[in-house]
């Protein structure tokens, strides 16, 4: 019988989510403290590993700014 491989998640060595470049950055840590305030509150309720969410944010916020940049 084949065995399943163990999927890596937060965490683990290895670990890579697709918005790595993000990550460390202060938007990063200003958009993870607004969801973890919204969640502890209530207000939100995380269905995805927070770092996706997070990721995407800080995704659609650069490049609404680099566009934004680009009309002036």
């Amino acid at each position: 019988m084949a065995k399943k491989s163990k999927q890596i998640t937060y965490g683990d060595r290895g670990y890579r989510h697709p918005y790595m470049d993000y990550e460390g950055t202060p938007m990063w840590s200003w958009v993870s403290k607004g969801i973890r305030d919204l969640a502890n509150n209530r207000d939100l309720v995380e269905m995805e590993d927070r770092n996706y969410i997070v990721g995407y944010i800080c995704k659609v916020v650069s490049k609404g700014q680099v566009r934004a940049r680009s009309k002036v």
